[in-house]
């Protein structure tokens, strides 16, 4: 089975899923569910000799070790979300529509990462975009789909703009073949490299353009957050990887001033990057809604992402995507986490929450460790990515950014505590006391990429002998090398043992838990059981104690400069300057028709005269 087959396949998948859904909302999501283990099951069978032959004009696609990681990632993902639509199908409108649409940005991401022509590369890469704008509505707010589709379409034309650009040069729309000769072009190489570059951002959340993030995913369908964190800004990570690598930039930026042997250029990307990483960080920790919390933290991670694919080596690729694939199931399973405690009680706002560990356990669970591994603690993914990353930025010499990221992983200890404290620890509200745990069929995702955050962690082992593959085939390793040694991953400035590390956070944890089991117990009270020398509450929200939960560390930068005013102050001149035109243009008043004839005229006739 061919690349263009399983596309194909999938799209007529989602015009039966549409139709069934129609008849059946559970029987369609069901058919969302199969069609999308069935794909991975194929691509995990088949692995990256699966077949690419098939061609449709100038539709043809080249399986590569890095298009397959990346789709692997994406149909995990795509897959184990997917086994909560059968319930949320029944609280949607239009279920038809969401599963049509969640098959074809599905379908549209496959394509982008096979395309071997920048215009296939584009058509899907729209494709991806236009679906999932259309599933955003479907949740809370429209005014997130227009932002989502402003910000992408800025990032499309830019990469629109560079296609026709190398094309009009070298006379072709093969990536690898124009690439490669771009390189040879200093001037036309930066251009290009920065206009895909911001497409590539733009998809990613990187500041400035991450104010898509918390809205598109704070207010996007419960069962599509986890698609659009986990997967689709991953797009930005695989295009950022097409330029810097198949380009490549280093070598295509020579001849630039360098800074700690960097190219200026690359280097002003990493900075921005790891401002991305202090303005997620900030502005999750001021979050009282959980999910714009999680949208925040994937500004943060695609931070990190970024900094990693840019210094091109190696070790950092391998941090880069070793994150990637550890920010994705740990993002999708947080964000499925604070689904499910949705779906149960309605909210996802922190201070309406709490208790949920007594009536929600294994909801609880998925959510410890998924926050683990997105703060980068041992034994989960998400340490063996950052050290990894710790490790080139230390060999690099590049000690502010480092201390940026390690800002980040600090901050990312806050941020992901607050959900934990709050919702699930605490005290059980009233009107939750009849919560009970989702039902099995949600809870299986969940479970799952909780196992892989954690066997990844264990044994990395796994994933990095294929990144270094990967590697190999952009040309940032020989054949042969590798940083993985048995169990052992080889660093610049040490070797890291997994395993050994797991074996010491696992005797730490018995420990504390007997010390647990042993101690006294702290008794169990209400929300209102609370002496207040006879005043009657009537705000008794107030007394939870998640409500402003970090106030003392938010009003040190609450009142900041934020890029969204720069934003706002565009759009308002942009209005300003429709309104002029259409105040002496677009007119019904004579008088002002009689005088822009009469200027028009002056300077045509003063034209011809010069």
């Amino acid at each position: 089975m061919t690349i263009l087959t399983i596309i194909i396949l999938l799209m007529v998948t989602s015009l039966i899923a549409y139709l069934i859904t129609k008849v059946n909302k559970t029987a369609g999501a069901w058919v969302t569910i199969i069609a999308t283990l069935c794909v991975l099951g194929i691509f995990l069978l088949k692995g990256d000799g699966i077949g690419d032959g098939d061609t449709i004009g100038m539709i043809n696609f080249t399986v590569t070790p890095l298009g397959w990681f990346f789709t692997i990632t994406i149909l995990i993902v795509y897959s184990m979300v997917a086994f909560f639509n059968p319930y949320w199908m029944k609280k949607m409108m239009y279920p038809e529509t969401y599963n049509l649409l969640y098959l074809l940005s599905l379908a549209g991401t496959i394509g982008v990462f096979f395309a071997n022509h920048f215009i296939v590369l584009f058509i899907f890469w729209e494709i991806v975009v236009w679906s999932s704008m259309f599933i955003v509505p479907f949740g809370k707010s429209r005014r997130a789909s227009v932002v989502y589709y402003a910000m992408s379409t800025f990032g499309s034309f830019t990469m629109l703009y560079a296609i026709f650009m190398l094309y009009a040069k070298y006379d072709s729309f093969v990536i690898s073949e124009v690439l490669t000769k771009v390189a040879l072009d200093p001037i036309l190489a930066i251009v290009a490299f920065i206009l895909i570059m911001i497409a590539g951002m733009v998809k990613l959340g990187i500041f400035p353009f991450h104010i898509w993030l918390p809205l598109a995913h704070g207010n996007a369908p419960n069962t599509f957050s986890p698609i659009l964190s986990g997967g689709l800004v991953k797009l930005g990570a695989f295009a950022a990887i097409m330029v810097t690598t198949i380009l490549p930039a280093n070598k295509a930026f020579d001849n630039q001033i360098t800074i700690f042997g960097i190219p200026i250029l690359i280097y002003a990307l990493i900075i921005i990057a790891a401002i991305s990483i202090i303005i997620g960080t900030l502005h999750a920790i001021a979050q009282d809604d959980a999910k714009k919390l999680l949208a925040y933290s994937s500004v943060a991670n695609a931070g990190y992402i970024l900094i990693g694919i840019l210094l091109a080596e190696n070790i950092s690729m391998s941090a880069a995507l070793m994150h990637i694939f550890a920010h994705a199931i740990a993002s999708a399973a947080a964000f499925l986490a604070i689904g499910a405690v949705a779906y149960r009680t309605g909210t996802t706002k922190m201070s309406d929450l709490g208790g949920m560990i007594q009536k929600m356990p294994i909801t609880y669970v998925t959510y410890l460790i998924a926050i683990i591994s997105m703060a980068g603690i041992p034994p989960m993914a998400g340490f063996i990515s950052k050290w990894l990353l710790f490790q080139s930025l230390a060999s690099n010499g590049l000690f502010i950014v480092a201390g940026a990221a390690f800002f980040g992983s600090v901050g990312s200890f806050l941020y992901v505590f607050r959900p934990l404290s709050a919702v699930f620890l605490g005290q059980l509200k009233p009107q939750h006391k009849d919560v009970k745990e989702v039902p099995v069929v949600m809870l299986i995702p969940m479970v799952i990429l909780s196992a892989l955050s954690l066997v990844f962690g264990v044994f990395p082992n796994i994933m990095l002998s294929y990144i270094q593959k990967i590697n190999v085939s952009l040309g940032l390793l020989d054949e042969g090398d590798s940083i993985v040694n048995g169990l052992i991953i080889k660093g610049t400035n040490g070797s890291l043992d997994p395993t050994l590390i797991t074996s010491v956070f696992a005797i730490g944890f018995v420990i504390a838990l007997i010390i647990f089991l042993v101690s006294p117990k702290s008794k169990k009270v209400g929300l209102m059981d609370t002496y207040t020398a006879g005043e009657f509450i009537y705000s008794e929200e107030l007394y939870h104690y998640s409500y402003r939960f970090y106030a003392p560390v938010v009003r040190l930068y609450e009142k900041h400069p934020k890029i969204t005013n720069v934003y706002i102050g565009i759009i308002q001149r942009v209005l300003d300057l429709g309104g002029l035109i259409k105040y002496w243009i677009f007119t019904i008043l004579p008088n002002r028709g009689v005088l822009l004839l009469t200027i028009t005229l002056i300077i045509l006739l003063w034209g011809e005269r010069i």
